[in-house]
């Protein structure tokens, strides 16, 4: 049989809302897709629903790439299920300790004692269930996805690309038939992403068949069908040319209200600052592993910084100093907001002055929450809001969830929404304290394209109507906000120039 997948005249549920209508999608032997679109949410959608996870209320959805083996399973008396040979890249990672706890605390990555808590990265790709041979052995997947060096490092140590590497490697060492990978670019340095379309070519090499959502400047040369999601549907994209003009008129409606945001930033008199951040010959070293040599840098009240440098340089340490997470910070010469360091400071006297935003916040918060209940704990720095609030507090995470056009989501578990929805309202989160430091880790991950561009703007915007100091981390130029303009480079654990 020529066919992998068939859907026919599908009409497809997901959280009790309709993502698509009449749905009709052949997927054939040979055939590498890329799906495009300007909603991730439909693109996330279309993925889960190859692989089960949405509802299916009429039409079909026909599976023949699975039928011998289910039928062999079945035959031998063995539990089986289509999903056997399905293998996934998501923009969600659910790596566990060794309690089996998923959800382990942000900052236990910098904290040396706990991190024996969590697998070592070999010991992980071990531990994965693999139901079918095939070519992708442990020890060709550590060299595939550059992680021999990383192999006896602890999971929570890995940095956002590291992981993300790994994620690939879980995926391939299952040996799958189909390979879906949603923006699988996302948290990738650029060498890395320099690299993807070889590394795409190798993988259907091997044999496997590849499905992945992306955006329309980053399709591997061996994709050899295109697909557009829209209204509920998706079209075969034959010419590109027509494509590029449709993607300019989405970024052409995008509107941001400058108003809104002025309000919600109103100026307060409160202490001045001389220096933001100042470190001074700081280093940082776990075993024999030094990730930090010899960093200077000072951030002056409202400069704009962009952190550089590859996946593993020692970024995500050097922002675990700034946000007063790393316990090493005791044994160097750091001062943030004029105050050294050990000096009798409050933790909670400096994360009131710093609004964080990073993807992998996501996971942290329990699972409670609703999205206005992320929001409003920016206002008391935890993962969660646990305390009584005021009128007034609660209706400003309501006009921030209006800004973004969220306030439909205002009472629905944060973990049920989309990601990018997460996004906007993590920077909710950041701004709604007014912060003196906003630090940005890669936070327009997993956005589509219209997204993206709102986000940044936002970001100007907020940049020009409210004084605070930026440190921005973005392996895409195109994300960095037009009013950064310094740069710090780490290469290695060093400062560059």
């Amino acid at each position: 049989m020529s066919s992998l997948i068939s859907i026919q005249k599908a009409t497809v549920r997901q959280f009790d809302k309709v993502v698509f209508e009449n749905l009709d999608f052949e997927w054939e032997r040979g055939q590498h897709w890329a799906i495009l679109g300007q909603s991730g949410v439909e693109l996330t959608a279309f993925l889960d629903t190859i692989l089960g996870k949405t509802m299916v209320t009429s039409g079909i959805i026909q599976r023949a790439f699975a039928k011998e083996y289910q039928e062999q399973k079945s035959e031998a008396g063995e539990v089986n299920s289509f999903r056997d040979l399905i293998a996934t890249v998501s923009q969600q990672y659910s790596f566990k300790n060794k309690s089996n706890i998923q959800n382990f605390y942000y900052q236990q990555r910098f904290n040396s004692m706990e991190s024996d808590e969590a697998l070592t990265v070999k010991d992980y790709l071990k531990n994965i269930e693999v139901k079918v041979p095939g070519p992708w052995s442990l020890s060709k997947v550590i060299r595939f996805m550059n992680l021999e060096h990383l192999k006896d490092k602890s999971l929570i140590k890995l940095s956002n690309g590291e992981t993300r590497r790994l994620s690939f490697a879980s995926a391939l060492i299952k040996n799958p038939k189909i390979l879906l990978m949603d923006q699988p670019l996302t948290g990738l340095d650029k060498g890395t992403r320099d690299d993807f379309g070889s590394m795409v070519s190798d993988i259907i090499a091997s044999g496997i068949h590849v499905l992945m959502s992306t955006h329309h400047d980053e399709i591997p040369s061996s994709i050899s069908h295109v697909g557009f999601l829209s209204d509920k549907n998706i079209s075969i994209v034959s010419n590109f040319e027509n494509l590029n003009s449709s993607h300019q008129n989405w970024l052409s409606e995008n509107q941001i209200d400058t108003g809104t945001i002025n309000s919600l930033l109103v100026k307060e008199e409160d202490q001045n600052f001389q220096k933001i951040v100042e470190l001074r010959n700081v280093s940082i070293q776990y075993g024999n592993k030094q990730i930090l040599e010899g960093v200077d840098w000072t951030i002056l009240p409202n400069e704009k910084w962009a952190l550089k440098g590859q996946n593993g340089a020692g970024k995500s340490t050097l922002l675990s100093l700034i946000l007063a997470e790393n316990p090493q910070a005791y044994s160097n010469e750091i001062y943030l907001f004029d105050k050294k360091r050990g000096s009798g400071e409050s933790i909670w006297d400096i994360k009131k002055q710093i609004g964080f935003v990073a993807p992998e916040l996501s996971r942290f918060f329990p699972s409670n929450q609703t999205c206005l209940k992320v929001i409003l704990s920016g206002l008391f720095d935890t993962m969660g809001l646990f305390k009584k609030v005021s009128p007034e507090q609660e209706k400003s995470a309501i006009d921030w969830l209006v800004l973004f056009g969220l306030e439909n989501v205002a009472h629905i578990l944060f973990n049920r929404v989309p990601l990018e929805n997460q996004r906007f309202i993590l920077l909710a989160r950041a701004l709604i304290k007014r912060p003196k430091l906003l630090v940005m880790d890669e936070a327009s991950q997993g956005m589509d394209d219209l997204q993206r561009v709102r986000f940044r703007e936002t970001i100007d915007i907020v940049s020009k109507i409210f004084p605070l100091a930026m440190v921005y981390v973005s392996h895409y130029e195109e994300d960095i906000p037009k009013c950064v303009d310094k740069i710090l480079r780490l290469s290695n654990g060093k400062v560059v120039f």
